[in-house]
């Protein structure tokens, strides 16, 4: 199973990390490899908790029919 991750980055901004499949699990980072250090324990922290509230597991978000 695959999940998509965004990562961004404005000019005056650090490293910002999301997916569309985990809704509010978002983090940043000042570089890109803080930011998908970040992203792996964010990840982590949202899907304990996932567990914990007996949410199941989304599907992955089908890149091929969500092209802009």
């Amino acid at each position: 199973m695959q999940y998509v991750a965004y990562i961004h980055k404005d000019p005056t901004s650090d490293f910002g990390v999301s997916s569309p499949d985990f809704p509010g699990c978002i983090t940043a980072g000042e570089t890109l490899a803080e930011a998908e250090r970040m992203a792996f324990e964010a990840l982590s922290l949202h899907l304990k908790g996932m567990v914990e509230d007996g949410a199941p597991n989304p599907e992955p978000w089908d890149i091929e029919f969500r092209r802009a």
